[in-house]
């Protein structure tokens, strides 16, 4: 006499394997897996799965279902409390914010003035070479015209 099948379930967390079969090797077969699912507590004997009369009617076929993957997994995590404001946290938190604008702004003239001051030297320094060019070349000039004339002729 045949046994009867019993009903034989399994999820890798994305789908849900359920088959009706005569024994948990034979139910392993129709999943195609050489790891023991029953051994690992992965799959189990589940007569009142969802799927166990579609398994039934079609003994050994392998019934494949959807289960909604990371998102339904992450969706049946506990949703985490809202905290409440601190408020001496939140005065802690305002001051830095007013401090480190205040350094920011700080900063920022620091560095305005320095670049004026580079501005300024700049054209301090432009100025003194132009001053030094027009003295070189009034100089070079006036030894040109002396060498010139000491030259025989």
């Amino acid at each position: 006499m045949a046994r009867a099948p019993k009903v034989f379930t399994w999820s890798d967390g994305f789908h849900r394997y359920t088959v009706a079969a005569t024994s948990r090797v034979k139910a392993l077969e129709a999943w195609e897996t050489d790891r023991d699912l029953f051994k690992e507590g992965v799959a189990q004997e589940a007569p009142d799965a969802p799927d166990a009369k579609a398994a039934l009617a079609a003994p050994g076929a392998v019934i494949r279902r959807a289960e909604g993957g990371l998102k339904a997994a992450v969706d049946r995590l506990p949703k985490p409390k809202p905290k409440k404001p601190d408020a001496s946290a939140e005065a802690e938190r305002k001051k830095a914010l007013a401090d480190a604008q205040a350094a920011l702004e700080a900063a920022e003239t620091e560095q305005r003035d320095a670049e004026a001051d580079i501005e300024a030297r700049r054209r301090g320094l432009e100025a003194e070479a132009k001053a030094l060019a027009r003295s070189w070349t009034a100089r070079h000039a006036k030894l040109r015209a002396t060498v010139e004339r000491l030259r025989p002729r």
